[in-house]
């Protein structure tokens, strides 16, 4: 299925981008990539808005065809989430769940895309849990921990 077949402001997924490589290359740059979210905001004769991230971008029908999508998303074995983070483990964010304040919350904090973070204690019954990150400590809540996807994860024997 490819997004000129998407129903409007339904969460879709990315499985590939198709065309050239010009085109594959600026559709990244826009935060079109393997396994992100996608959402088709408005479809009239020609003009098409769709959601990438956070941007909404204007798109000609014919690119449309050229990004094939799934409503499932896409299982990346590297990625886990926060909350399933051993502690004594480090690993890299690689992306957060979530809308408004929530997001604008955890980026606020310090947590965004390629910040590296130590999970150091968690508390007897798993709720919250303690993280190191940019040379400070944070204690999160299990279910905003939940939100965090995190990939390169290490073992730290300490």
């Amino acid at each position: 299925m490819n997004l000129s077949q998407a129903k409007i402001n339904q969460t879709y997924f990315i499985k590939t981008l198709k065309g050239e490589k010009e085109i594959a290359k600026h559709l990244g740059n826009l935060g079109a990539k393997k396994g992100g979210r996608v959402t088709l905001i408005s479809h009239d004769k020609g003009n098409t808005i769709i959601l990438i991230g956070n941007a909404r971008i204007a798109v000609d029908s014919k690119l449309l065809e050229m990004i094939e999508i799934s409503e499932e998303p896409l299982k990346n074995q590297d990625e886990i989430l926060l909350n399933q983070v051993s502690v004594g483990s480090s690993g890299i964010v690689a992306t957060i769940e979530g809308a408004g304040a929530v997001k604008r919350r955890l980026m606020d904090m310090g947590i965004t895309r390629g910040t590296k973070l130590f999970i150091r204690k968690v508390a007897p019954l798993g709720d919250p849990i303690e993280i190191h990150l940019r040379g400070y400590e944070l204690t999160l809540r299990r279910e905003e921990a939940a939100l965090i996807h995190v990939v390169n994860i290490e073992k730290n024997d300490a």
